[in-house]
């Protein structure tokens, strides 16, 4: 700690806590350094990423230089605490990007806040970090505090009181980076406090909250679908319909500045050789596999240092095994090891170490599904002859992947896998757990269409097993090769090579982007700003890359530049404005039909419509409130507007929801309840008080980004 900041007082330190404080140093120091870096960040609940234009530095925010030796040293500080928390463990590839994309944000974050606190003159005094230190320190950040507790989860304070005297290099490095993390706390306090000085919670708003909790209404209701409105069913629209919607919307269709992009991504997916790599590796490990013991604990010991899944004593359920290591499961001896498996969650090794009966039955089946289109009598005539078809001599799998609906069906030939109740819809759960195994069945009908069910199995097992496990990712060869196919491309175009052609001669897709704008978001780079910043800067057909993104390595060639405007009409009727308009003659249709019903409900009873036509379902709502709506309306506020104003007994007026109309006959509404809100106000107005900050702040630190000029390089880096 600063000799300016030291007081004087001499203690006593009891030997072994302050050995242990000293033992887990760098410890405390990593765990530190990141929270000083996340510390407006982490607190503030927000995660930004803000990048823009192009320099041989790593990267810059307004001028101010972010390192590439700085941000590699905060990624490791985070890997390393990473490391500690999950016991050494190693960290996977989606992980690593998931830390290096946090702390970059972090980082851009940080330095504009910096630059915002110097620009509003903000500062902290010695005084005000010594008054936290030696007054309050039971209201010390955790992460300081807990150094000092004991083993019974207690603040020492005469172990902190020594601690402040301790005059060994370690102790003082870490009361320095305490004034430090201190320092930065209190400035984004101050600052926090000046973004978030406007914000004020009403009593309306309280009140409206508590209501929107704690008014639980129960009732019932018919709903009209928009879904039961097909599009066939509407008339053409014409061109004067489309131009009427267009000149009275015109605000729906503003056009902000954007550019288009032509893009070709060189992939660095997994290869052969990537594969080869890791059956190589888990072969090696088989022996060993064969070998360990549980009694002695070296095979959980083996599974937990080789396996990207820990050891698991626990029996598994059917439906949460891959199902290569199922098939193996199923018929293994005890202690049984299996060959290389290749399931849909990695490569694995599996050894089976017992089975038992379970409660739950799973059934496993096959399926193919008929929708039922515009005319249901023809879907099931043809689910009708696929069943024949299917208990011949046509291989069930076969006609599913030929036939079936199901899009799922091209990949799995309609293999739904083990499942159990409730996983299903009624009727086919129904059928699947009532039949008896070599069944096929249907067709049955379900509210997605009609079923051919073929069932494969049925057990109450469950499995208690070791696996090795590794995922195959790409490895350096292969990420530097897709890299250098990228360089490789751009230098082939400077030198004259037409894009269409050359990536016609190397099979592979021309992609295009649609509108990007300034603060938009590109398919698979995502709101890479440096590379927007290169179509908002740079000349039609220019090209740029590779720059990193989802799958690979892409090479961007810009194509189109769009000015503000509103969108021409020509170019958007057919895509947005058609479908407004065929959704408007949908409401207006089923308003008519909700009209007609309500002169049939004889004594407000909705019951009486079942009797006119069976396929008005009543259906019953029970303890909704605005907060937790019923699952199959779900946040509709139009319809909670209605409904929350109704008295009870009261049969509602068609009501206009979000998808599609209702007719509500409300049952109970739980009244007002004075004393109740009094007692939950102020709770409810500090909630609301910490939300609107949030979203304050929140669009500060947008704000913040948008006008910032942020250069982001790491993609020259990796």
């Amino acid at each position: 700690m600063d000799r300016s900041l030291q007081k004087k007082k001499k203690v006593h330190r009891p030997q072994g806590i302050m050995n242990k404080m000293r033992d887990k140093m760098p410890l405390i120091i990593i765990i530190l350094i990141i929270a000083f870096l996340g510390t407006i960040i982490f607190e503030w609940g927000m995660d930004y990423m803000g990048m823009s234009g192009q320099s041989t530095t790593f990267g810059e925010v307004n001028g101010v230089e972010i390192t590439y030796q700085e941000y590699e040293q905060a990624v490791q500080q985070q890997v390393e605490q990473m490391r500690l928390e999950n016991e050494g463990k190693d960290i996977d590839e989606a992980t690593m990007e998931q830390i290096r994309e946090q702390v970059w944000n972090n980082l851009v974050t940080q330095t504009l806040t910096r630059q915002e606190i110097n620009k509003l003159g903000i500062k902290v005094s010695d005084a005000e970090i010594l008054d936290w230190i030696y007054n309050r320190p039971e209201t010390l950040p955790e992460v300081v505090k807990r150094n000092f507790m004991d083993s019974t989860g207690v603040f020492n304070m005469a172990v902190y009181q020594q601690a402040l005297g301790d005059k060994r290099p370690e102790v003082r490095e870490f009361w320095s980076q305490v004034e430090n993390y201190l320092r930065e706390t209190i400035l984004s306090e101050k600052l926090q406090s000046i973004i978030v000085s406007s914000v004020i919670v009403t009593e309306g708003d309280v009140l409206q909250k508590y209501k929107d909790d704690n008014i639980i209404a129960n009732f019932d209701f018919i709903s009209l679908s928009l879904n039961s409105i097909t599009d066939t069913s509407i008339n053409n629209v014409s061109d004067e319909e489309l131009r009427k919607y267009y000149d009275e919307h015109l605000d729906e269709f503003k056009q902000e500045e954007a550019v288009r992009f032509r893009y070709v991504i060189f992939s660095d997916a997994p290869t052969a050789e990537d594969s080869a790599v890791v059956e190589k590796q888990l072969n090696a490990y088989i022996e060993d596999f064969k070998n360990s013991s549980i009694d002695d604990s070296s095979l959980i010991k083996l599974v937990n240092d080789i396996s990207e899944s820990p050891f698991d004593e626990n029996f598994k359920k059917l439906n949460t095994i891959g199902k290569g290591a199922l098939d193996f499961l199923v018929k293994a001896q005890q202690d049984e090891v299996s060959n290389l498996i290749i399931d849909q969650d990695g490569y694995k090794v599996v050894r089976f170490l017992g089975s038992k009966e379970g409660d739950d039955l799973y059934a496993n089946a096959s399926h193919i599904m008929v929708n039922f289109g515009t005319d249901t009598l023809a879907a099931k005539k043809k689910a009708e002859d696929i069943l024949k078809r299917a208990k011949g001599n046509e291989k069930f799998e076969d006609l599913a992947f030929m036939l079936s609906e199901d899009p799922s069906a091209k990949q799995n030939r309609g293999d739904l896998g083990w499942f159990t109740k409730g996983a299903m819809v009624p009727e086919f759960e129904t059928a699947a757990m009532d039949g008896n195994v070599g069944d096929i069945i249907g067709p049955i009908k379900t509210q997605y269409g009609f079923h051919i069910l073929k069932i494969k199995g049925k057990s109450k097992k469950e499995f208690k097993f070791a696996e090795l496990k590794m995922t195959v990712k790409s490895g350096s060869r292969t990420k530097d090769a897709a890299k250098k196919g990228a360089e490789d491309f751009i230098f082939s175009i400077e030198e004259g090579a037409n894009i269409d052609t050359l990536a016609l001669t190397l099979k592979m897709p021309v992609l295009a982007t649609p509108e990007v704008t300034r603060d938009g978001v590109i398919p698979g780079a995502g709101q890479n700003k440096s590379l927007i910043s290169f179509g908002f800067e740079s000349d039609i057909y220019e090209m740029d890359g590779p720059f990193r993104i989802q799958g690979g390595y892409g090479v961007y060639q810009l194509v189109e530049k769009i000015p503000e405007g509103y969108k021409n009409f020509d170019s958007i009727k057919t895509t947005l404005i058609q479908p407004k308009v065929v959704m408007e003659k949908k409401f207006a249709l089923l308003k008519q039909v909700a009209d007609d019903l309500m002169g049939k409900i004889q004594n407000s009873d909705l019951n009486s419509l079942t009797t006119l036509d069976p396929n008005y379902i009543v259906e019953t709502a029970d303890s909704v409130s605005v907060s937790k709506p019923y699952a199959k309306i779900g946040m509709d506020y139009a319809f909670n507007n209605v409904v929350f104003n109704m008295t009870p007994g009261e049969l509602s007026n068609p009501i206009k929801g979000n998808n599609g109309y209702y007719i509500v006959k409300l049952k109970s509404i739980t009244p007002f309840n004075q004393q109740d809100y009094m007692s939950k106000g102020a709770e409810i107005r500090n909630q609301l008080m910490q939300t609107k900050q949030q979203a304050v702040i929140q669009e500060w630190l947008a704000n913040l980004q948008n006008k910032a000029d942020i250069i982001d390089n790491r993609d020259r880096f990796f």
